[in-house]
C-alpha cells in the first residue's frame, strides 16, 4: 500500500472510468462525469454543474439528489448550495455497499425462488415414487 501523499496524479480516461463503474456497479456515466468535474475543480452550484455537464438544471438537480443519496457528494450550506465530492475511498466504499446490498437482496430472492420451485416439484416427485412402488 502506498504511503499517504506519495500517490502521483496520473491522467484518467474518464470514458473508460465511466464504462468500468457502469459495468461493475451500475453507476450512470453522467454521475461519474459529474463527480470528476467536482473532484478536479471547485465546489459547484446546480447551475454551474448543469453548464459544465451541458444538461438542464432540472437534470443536474435530479443527478445531485441521486449522488447525495448514494454518498458521492455532500451539499455545502450557503445562500446558494454548492456540492463537494467526498474522498474517493469513501465514494467507492459507498458504491460498493449499495452494490453489495443489491447482490445480497438478489441472492435472497433467488433462494426464495429455489425454495418455491422445490416445494412445487416435491409432490410430483413423491407421486412418481408412489406410482412406481
Amino acid at each position: 500500500m502506498p504511503v499517504p501523499g506519495s500517490l502521483k496524479r496520473r491522467p484518467v480516461n474518464e470514458n473508460e472510468l465511466a464504462e468500468l463503474l457502469e459495468l461493475q456497479f451500475e453507476i450512470e456515466p453522467l454521475e461519474t462525469w459529474a463527480y470528476m468535474r467536482l473532484l478536479e475543480g471547485d465546489d459547484m452550484t446546480l447551475h454551474e454543474l448543469a453548464l459544465e455537464l451541458d444538461v438542464p438544471v432540472s437534470e443536474a438537480q435530479a443527478l445531485m439528489e441521486r449522488m447525495l443519496s448514494s454518498g458521492l457528494v455532500i451539499r455545502t450550506p450557503g445562500s446558494e448550495p454548492r456540492f463537494t465530492p467526498l474522498h474517493p475511498r469513501m465514494v467507492m466504499t459507498n458504491i460498493f455497499k449499495v452494490y453489495e446490498k443489491r447482490v445480497v437482496d438478489a441472492l435472497r430472492d433467488h433462494r426464495a425462488t429455489v425454495d418455491r420451485v422445490v416445494n412445487m416439484l416435491i409432490p410430483i416427485y413423491e407421486e412418481r415414487k408412489i406410482r412406481a412402488g
